[in-house]
């Protein structure tokens, strides 16, 4: 068995929610439903995949307060105080000590995330009771807290490829991966077990986004704020120059005379994404610094996937992954 957990960015919640009026009083099923549906980030597609190989899986979103709550209302599940933490072993993150044995309180980490967040995903490990679990919210749980919740015979995996300083809590991981070479070197020398996990495109997408006419010449969607400073310096420079159409999340900060705000037209999450890259004949990309040398984003599979032209910053690996001149040029 196998729980993959994750998070999601709150902009794209409250967009999920304010395009579907009552789905936050729908069933859990319900939810999970239209949350997969979306096909943002990875959906339903590792799910799908672990099933497709006989594994049981199943998807969590961690910081989805409407979602968790309506599973623990559908199990009977009675939250605990924030200041109670279960301290007298009642509520789930009480009980689970017991279970498992715990001899001291929860971890740090545990004892200040909201009660509704905490005691649900204490109660759904029980549930689960995974063989492993895959933590691709590491900023959001670390892997002690997980093996607190999970105990000593559940694998724990990680999954980055993001901005991360919690050295210490890597070395409660049992394998780490990442699709930046970079960033398992790292980890390597630090003697955790790491292996390179690269990025893939689902044709389920193509199934599901229809075929349109390509429409929009070129087009940028993604994220730019204060550790995007080369992306946004690319886009102001062609949005000054070219027909350009940027969606995504932008940083309040950016200034009001930015060549970008007159070609921005709002979020574009999963779906609409798709349809846009199906649209435009240019998708340009551009990586975040901490990917270094290596070419590695979602963009780059999800606009090729799509059949866009991929114009994107020239990367030593690149080659490896796709015929450079043909299908991207950096």
């Amino acid at each position: 068995r196998v729980l993959i957990m994750d998070t999601d960015y709150e902009p794209f919640l409250d967009d999920l929610y304010a395009q579907s009026p009552g789905l936050a009083n729908s069933s859990y099923e319900e939810q999970m439903a239209a949350r997969k549906r979306s096909l943002f980030g990875i959906a339903d597609f590792y799910a799908r995949g672990f099933v497709a190989n006989g594994v049981e899986a199943q998807d969590l979103y961690l910081n989805n307060r409407s979602m968790q709550l309506k599973w623990a209302a559908e199990q009977g599940l009675r939250l605990s105080d924030q200041r109670a933490d279960g301290a007298a072993g009642q509520g789930p993150l009480g009980i689970a000590r017991r279970l498992l044995g715990w001899r001291a309180g929860p971890t740090p980490e545990l004892a200040a995330m909201p009660a509704w967040a905490r005691d649900t995903l204490s109660a759904q490990v029980e549930r689960f009771q995974p063989d492993v679990i895959l933590n691709q919210a590491m900023q959001f749980i670390g892997a002690r807290s997980l093996r607190m919740l999970a105990g000593k015979n559940c694998l724990l995996v990680g999954q980055i490829a993001a901005p991360w300083h919690e050295p210490e809590d890597d070395q409660y991981y049992d394998l780490i991966v990442s699709s930046l070479p970079n960033f398992v070197s790292r980890f390597e020398k630090r003697g955790i077990s790491s292996r390179l996990c690269r990025l893939a495109f689902s044709p389920r997408v193509l199934a599901e986004v229809p075929a349109t006419d390509r429409d929009l010449s070129v087009s940028f969607v993604g994220t730019l704020s204060v550790h995007h400073r080369e992306r946004i310096e690319l886009l102001e420079f062609l949005a000054s120059r070219i027909e350009l159409n940027v969606w995504g999340m932008i940083d309040n900060e950016m200034p009001d005379n930015s060549p970008i705000r007159a070609c921005y037209r709002g979020h574009a999450w999963g779906r609409d994404m798709f349809a846009i890259f199906c649209r435009s004949r240019i998708v340009i990309n551009q990586h975040i610094g901490i990917a270094g040398e290596f070419a590695n984003n979602m963009r780059l599979y999800e606009a090729t996937g799509c059949g866009a032209a991929l114009l994107t910053d020239r990367k030593t690996n690149l080659h490896e992954l796709f015929e450079v001149g043909s299908e991207v040029v950096d």
